[in-house]
């Protein structure tokens, strides 16, 4: 029993601190460093691919910044009820 205590005494503070974390989500994902690549060609002898059925992706939206220390876009949105 008093392992089990101990072993709670040890471990409380470290999920706790993990609530308490700064958001991963300040630092830049992957893919939004991400370039577009060149057309591929097709190799002699094989028909040549044709660009109206390439899929092209559009740009973003755009946005403005989200404020410095403001909190991740996966976070839910506070609700408020505001009286009238």
């Amino acid at each position: 029993m008093r392992q089990l205590k101990l072993a709670g005494l040890v471990l409380v503070p470290f999920f706790l601190g993990a609530c308490g974390a700064s958001s991963v989500c300040e630092e830049p994902r992957r893919y939004q460093a991400s370039q577009p690549g060149k057309r591929i060609e097709a190799p002699e002898g094989l028909d040549s691919l044709q660009p109206q059925r390439e899929l092209t992706i559009p740009d973003a939206s755009p946005r403005p910044p989200r404020p410095e220390g403001g909190p991740c876009l996966e976070t839910p949105p506070v609700y408020r009820v505001e009286d009238n």
